[in-house]
């Protein structure tokens, strides 16, 4: 054997090894492609599949040799189809793209989450790899379902947390407040029970003794009538008395001392009627006798402090229906009235005060600048005869001020515990609120602020005459 056919028999020896040796090396990298959980892929420059290994009909379900020579898109979610084809110009441009997360639709309809890597090429073909993380995806979305779940568990009992410490603080305040009311109440009792012993004793014996000085003024008109030799002395000391005049003023002292004495019964009878002390449940009784006892306890402040004017002062006017006896918690009712009338009390003596600053001078402010205004309040009672709500017959009481009126957002909350528009130590946030609690929950009942700004405000008050009837009726 010449060296030439010695050289070529060993190039073809070692092109054959060379062959087995790449055939064996094709074989075990597809063999590893193979074992791999990620799909693997290759494409033709127009991004037709040309490669896919066996992970590709585990994950999706797709025949291989069915799937080849189809593009990528293909096999998308409608839901990504449009981000899908984003990527794959993005592809184009940058020649490769990673992490990038698509939703497939598996062959039986179900979304499979991917994540792609894959690069590209102009002249030849490109490739790439999909990551099934459909486990993950649903982790997070569970995960994100627990975290709002938790979220709204969190923000509700955080409500309910701040809703039981303002329900703790109200109680609080109404504690407080009724400790006050009860205190105030007994403290009122025993004065008007104090008072009533002696002013009865004044009033019964004033009775006698306007008889006695009646009897005794005559017996002595009498003896001077009769009487011709009246001594000397006794003569000086009748004109030195002057005589006349006492008898006529002795008349009207007595007579002023019976108003005198009538005033303080009338205001001790009002002492007693605003307490109620022994009114713990429900008991029918003359609704007027409870407003005119509060306007009689709120009555110095219903004056002129000043003096300045006979005529200022608040003007209270009463428009009262003729009503039944009321069935209520007369005492707590009451305390109704109380808040109520120096709610307004409060807003007429600062409006006065503005109008008397202001009053001959020009001014663009909302309250009323007339000279002949007047501080009123006007108080209504009316019985309805049936109320279309309840059906039943109910007594309505409106307690009206012409002051300046309150805004919307302040009517929207006038009712809520703790707030007010009252400078800090005029007053807690709580009459109103607990007035509202009064007549909605205990008596039933309704009450509504109406307020016009510039136009004074009036809260009116709404409660069936008989709780035993709206119990049955609940």
């Amino acid at each position: 054997m010449n060296p030439d056919e010695m050289t070529n028999e060993l190039n073809t020896q070692i092109h054959y090894r060379l062959i087995e040796k790449l055939s064996e090396s094709e074989r075990r990298y597809r063999e590893l492609v193979e074992s791999l959980r990620e799909i693997v892929f290759k494409c033709d420059p127009s991004g037709c599949f040309t490669f896919l290994n066996r992970a590709w009909t585990e994950t999706l379900g797709y025949n291989i040799a069915e799937s080849l020579s189809q593009p990528l898109s293909n096999f998308l979610a409608p839901e990504d189809l449009a981000r899908g084809q984003q990527l794959l110009d993005q592809l184009q441009k940058q020649q490769v793209v990673i992490g990038q997360e698509l939703r497939f639709q598996h062959q039986s309809g179900v979304i499979v989450w991917l994540e792609l890597s894959a690069y590209s090429s102009n002249q030849s073909e490109g490739g790439g790899s999909l990551t099934n993380i459909t486990d993950r995806k649903l982790a997070e979305a569970a995960l994100q379902e627990v975290n709002e779940v938790l979220e709204i568990r969190v923000e509700q009992r955080t409500a309910e947390l701040k809703k039981a410490l303002q329900d703790l603080h109200r109680t609080q305040t109404q504690l407080v407040q009724n400790e006050k009311m009860s205190s105030l109440g007994q403290l009122v009792a025993g004065v008007a029970h104090e008072i009533n012993n002696p002013v009865n004793f004044i009033h019964g014996n004033l009775t006698y003794a306007t008889q006695y000085v009646s009897d005794l003024l005559k017996a002595i008109a009498l003896y001077q009538q009769h009487s011709t030799g009246i001594a000397d002395e006794v003569r000086a000391e009748l004109e030195g008395l002057d005589l006349d005049f006492l008898t006529q003023d002795l008349t009207k002292l007595l007579t002023s001392m019976k108003v005198g004495s009538d005033r303080i019964r009338q205001i001790v009878l009002s002492l007693r009627n605003f307490s109620r002390l022994d009114e713990a449940e429900f008991k029918a009784v003359n609704i007027h006798e409870g407003i005119d006892s509060t306007l009689m306890i709120l009555q110095h402040r219903l004056k002129d402090q000043n003096n300045q004017n006979h005529n200022a002062g608040i003007q209270v006017i009463k428009q009262y229906d003729k009503l039944p006896m009321v069935e209520c918690y007369a005492g707590q009712l009451n305390q109704v009235f109380m808040n109520l009338l120096t709610n307004a009390i409060d807003a007429l003596e600062e409006l006065s005060c503005i109008v008397t600053k202001n009053l001959g001078k020009e001014t663009t402010h909302s309250k009323p600048q007339r000279a002949d205004w007047r501080p009123t309040i006007t108080i209504v009672t009316e019985l309805k005869e049936a109320d279309p709500l309840l059906g039943l017959a109910v007594v309505i009481i409106r307690i009206k001020d012409n002051g300046v009126g309150m805004a919307q957002e302040v009517i929207d909350r006038i009712f809520e515990p703790f707030f007010t528009t009252k400078p800090v130590g005029k007053g807690t946030g709580m009459g109103l609120s607990i007035s509202y609690q009064i007549i909605t929950e205990r008596h039933g009942g309704i009450l509504r602020c109406l307020s016009t700004v510039g136009q004074g405000t009036e809260f009116l008050i709404q409660i069936p005459i008989s709780q035993s009837s709206i119990s049955q009726w609940s």
